[in-house]
């Protein structure tokens, strides 16, 4: 069994700005309210789009929607998976 099939305490959890551009993740928790009310939310599917170290934001997809998002709010999304 992998990390990723891994149920419970054991279950691998990244930051948002963990995921390398085309990964997907589903939110686990986000200690930022007001992204959480823009739409990343725990249970949301998110994509990235391009994660570059040397720029201060990076750029998601949740659902429909696009967004970019500091790099200090997206190391408060913990991603599962």
């Amino acid at each position: 069994m992998s990390a990723s099939d891994a149920k419970g305490p054991d279950m691998q959890v990244r930051c948002l700005t963990d995921l390398k551009d085309g990964e997907h993740g589903i939110i686990r928790s986000n200690g930022d309210r007001k992204s959480t009310e823009m739409g990343l939310f725990p249970g949301a599917r998110v994509v990235m789009f391009r994660n570059r170290k040397a720029e201060r934001s990076l750029v998601i997809g949740a659902g429909d929607a696009r967004f970019l998002v500091s790099r200090v709010i997206a190391n408060k999304v913990e991603i599962q998976g």
